[in-house]
């Protein structure tokens, strides 16, 4: 009873072969999509570009504009490397300050090492 049922396969997939072949073998003259509007890809000369130009986001600098802002920056560059202050009586004030820390730390220093006791 196997051996019918096994010729019948057979036979069936040998018959789908044969039509599956007979139709790649089917060469039509006109394309099968002949109504489409799309015709394929036209050499147009140019590189495609998929995505639109960027535009920027805020409006673009002016000559002048470019040159107030070099300068701006240019002073404000100038005064942070020119000192912490330009008045004489603060930087005066700031220096005796930094004496004052210096003596504390040393005093500190020579008593935490019990040269010296502190009153």
């Amino acid at each position: 009873m196997n051996l019918p049922v096994k010729n019948l396969m057979r036979l069936s997939f040998g018959a789908v072969l044969i039509s599956g072949l007979g139709a790649c073998a089917n060469n039509s003259a006109q394309p099968v999509m002949a109504n489409s509007p799309l015709t394929g890809p036209v050499n147009t000369g140019t590189y495609p570009h998929f995505t639109p130009d960027p535009k920027g986001e805020t409006t673009q600098f002016t000559p002048e504009e470019k040159q107030a802002l070099i300068a701006r920056t240019t002073a404000a560059k100038t005064a942070a490397q020119s000192g912490p202050s330009a008045d004489p009586a603060a930087a005066a004030k700031k220096q005796a300050d930094l004496q004052k820390l210096i003596k504390q730390q040393q005093d500190d220093l020579t008593a935490i090492e019990g040269k010296k006791t502190t009153p």
